[in-house]
């Protein structure tokens, strides 16, 4: 492109930016006066050219991260439904049927996204995840106004290989304007706005439940199973939960020792090159440690996700960032690539539960460095219906 061409663009830009400035000027001194009183004391926020998508973790989530939600796996925003009855969502997939995949997608900025694009995966109960440890079922793309929401679907037919219990997983994104995720591979919907997941399984009782542990080579964790509380029960929009007297332990911590002591547990740790995987079970749960001398250590591993989520604080509240902040993620990039897979097989008993009833529990992942949540599933375990 010839020089010419481009100075002319340069300046055009440049006299835009001009324009907005002044627009802007005139506003605070002619029409923010406008909006004082009746208990405003100020008039609307200067125009920001960008778009601000995410989906939410609770319904309390205006996409700020950290999100608002202690149990942060129960998106709202997400569904899985048969197409012959989309009114009845489901965890419980069988082969051969086709399901619609939803995702409500919400713009929080100034611009109008004309192409969000949002990207399902389809994965075994997971705490933790992981792209390359999952099924991706396609992309979908739609337009989303400022300051508004859409829905976009993906109707799927489910192939044999996925039968089963199935967690639903989505990441939206947009190239025009530029709103990416933070991550390539791990998906966490605790530093990123633009993840959204929906782990919960309703099983019955004397049944086994599979399920993935996704973490760091070098990791010290443990898996608690605890009481779910009335709010999370209540933010559980499934039908089959209506006729279902839900169960809590007593103990005041919220722990239920009693559901890890009665199973039985069998634990497949990953197997990867210079990687040591050791779990065990204690009376708070399920231990696991993972050790890899040529990771990144624990610690570095807790500082620089504190160090992203400020950046991200800083990027929302409108602060320009530079090459330390590229600088930043890309490190925080290859730590969240050094992922690995152990597997756990919980053989449930029977609880002599009736019919009517069940008992309702989160499985969470905790970092034991940080004493934080990473990840977990929420589990109700069935009564048998009568024959």
């Amino acid at each position: 492109m010839p020089n010419s061409s481009l100075d002319e663009i340069k300046s055009y830009i440049a006299e835009l930016q001009a324009r907005a400035k002044s627009s802007q000027a005139e506003a605070h001194k002619n029409l923010n006066p406008l909006f004082k009183g009746e208990g405003r004391s100020k008039g609307p926020e200067d125009f920001v050219e960008s778009s601000f998508l995410y989906m939410r973790s609770c319904d309390a989530d205006g996409g700020s991260r950290p999100p608002p939600c202690p149990v942060f796996w129960l998106s709202p925003d997400l569904q899985v439904a048969p197409l012959t009855n989309l009114g009845v969502p489901t965890r419980q997939l069988t082969a051969g049927q086709t399901y619609r995949l939803s995702a409500i997608v919400r713009n929080r900025g100034d611009l109008m996204v004309p192409s969000a694009k949002v990207e399902f995966w389809l994965v075994t109960p997971s705490l933790g995840f992981d792209t390359r440890f999952a099924t991706k079922i396609g992309v979908v793309s739609g337009h989303v106004m400022p300051f508004a929401m859409s829905e976009m679907h993906l109707d799927y037919s489910l192939p044999p290989s996925l039968n089963g219990h199935r967690c639903l997983f989505a990441r939206v994104f947009s190239f025009a304007p530029l709103d990416i995720p933070v991550d390539d591979f791990a998906l966490n919907p605790v530093i990123d706005r633009h993840v959204a997941q929906l782990n919960l399984d309703i099983i019955a009782q004397a049944s086994s439940f599979n399920l993935q542990w996704i973490h760091h080579q070098n990791a010290f964790e443990r898996l608690e199973f605890v009481a779910m509380d009335e709010t999370t029960q209540h933010s559980i929009r499934r039908e089959v939960m209506t006729p279902l007297k839900l169960l809590t332990p007593k103990r005041a911590d919220g722990l239920f020792s009693e559901f890890a002591s009665q199973m039985k547990i069998e634990i497949r740790p990953a197997k990867m090159e210079n990687v040591t995987v050791l779990a065990k079970q204690t009376e708070r749960g399920i231990e696991l440690t993972s050790k890899n001398p040529k990771a990144v250590a624990v610690e570095r591993q807790a500082e620089l996700t504190q160090h992203v989520q400020s950046l991200l604080s800083e990027m929302e509240a409108g602060k320009s960032t530079g090459h330390e902040a590229r600088k930043l993620l890309a490190e925080y990039r290859a730590i969240t690539a050094q992922t690995a897979r152990s597997e756990l097989q919980l053989n449930l008993p029977d609880f002599n539960l009736k019919p009517n009833q069940g008992l309702a529990l989160n499985l969470v992942r905790r970092d034991l460095t940080t004493n934080t949540v990473l990840g977990g599933i929420s589990l109700v375990i069935a009564g048998e219906k009568d024959t």
